[in-house]
């Protein structure tokens, strides 16, 4: 019965998580990446203390909450360390805010498209034959599909039946969500179709196993290191897009984000380029972390990789 048993248990058991953690510190690329995240993790999470005005705050005598001098595209000074954009808002703060809207849009659109993948990765590998070809094919034709401009009209039709502009971030997250899946499925597939032919999985089925304790107890923990590097770098992607998203305008125009800053900076960025550039580098940066950690993470997990 020992043959039989787990081939990833067999040889490593718990310690498989430890012996990943030390190739993980051994890797400079990826532990800048995981401070990286976690210095934005912080200003998320603590960017009512770190920003000095509230989110989309006019600093005028009649509001008691904002304080400072009512000037639009003002330059990088004391008051306002990143100037202030075309709409007088402190772009230091708004970048700062910008750091919770990212997160929230990076792990709620990479949820939703790490779900729909892992069904579908999943279902493919295991069951192959027509149930294969047919999520095969389905993915395709998501792969084709102009996701970009189809977010755009579901963001166009919101706001056209709304006289605020509020509730875009929830769409923009279920559309990236729902679209983002048809890659990491077809490698979660992959995955599962080499795990599907070790001993381990012809033995279970021998003894009476379901399907599903096969897919949830057995498979999925064996592509688990595949699933935690897609979804790193899911979030990033996600990350990009929604920015790309409010650059074109049609953002949820009452959550400050960075693909914001860019839409207010674009017209002025000749005479005030903080406006874009400050947003930029937070972009960048953030982008740049979750790559960084993911391939980290890829090299850590992977158990053809491991010494």
């Amino acid at each position: 019965m020992a043959s039989r048993e787990n081939p990833t248990q067999q040889r490593e058991g718990v310690g498989q998580w430890a012996l990943a953690w030390r190739r993980f510190k051994k890797n400079p690329a990826a532990i800048a990446g995981l401070i990286i995240v976690g210095f934005f993790a912080f200003l998320a999470a603590f960017d009512r203390l770190v920003a000095p005005y509230p989110p989309n705050c006019v600093p005028t005598p009649f509001n008691p909450f904002c304080t400072g001098q009512y000037s639009p595209l003002q330059p990088p000074s004391l008051a306002h360390p990143f100037g202030t954009d075309s709409n007088s808002y402190d772009v230091y703060s708004q970048v700062i805010y910008g750091c919770r809207a990212a997160f929230y849009i990076g792990f709620g659109a990479t949820a939703v498209a790490m779900i729909v993948s892992v069904l579908i990765g999943l279902a493919a590998g295991y069951f192959g034959g027509n149930t294969d070809n047919l999520l095969m094919r389905l993915t395709e034709v998501f792969l084709v599909l102009p996701f970009f401009l189809i977010l755009l009209l579901f963001l166009k039709v919101l706001y056209y039946f709304s006289n605020t502009g509020a509730g875009g971030l929830e769409i923009e997250i279920l559309i990236i969500g729902l679209f983002s899946w048809p890659g990491n499925a077809r490698i979660l597939r992959s995955e599962v179709l080499r795990v599907r032919g070790l001993e381990f999985i012809e033995a279970s089925r021998q003894i009476g196993a379901s399907a599903n304790r096969i897919l949830f107890r057995h498979i999925l923990p064996n592509v688990l290191h595949v699933l935690i590097v897609l979804t790193t770098l899911q979030i990033a992607a996600s990350v990009l897009i929604e920015a790309g998203v409010s650059f074109l305008g049609f953002g949820d125009q009452t959550v400050a984000t960075w693909g914001l800053e860019f839409y207010y900076g674009f017209n002025y960025i000749s005479d005030a380029w903080w406006v874009e550039t400050f947003p930029g580098i937070f972009l960048t940066l953030l982008v740049m972390g979750f790559n960084l950690l993911g391939n980290g993470l890829r090299d850590a997990l992977d158990p053809r990789l491991r010494e």
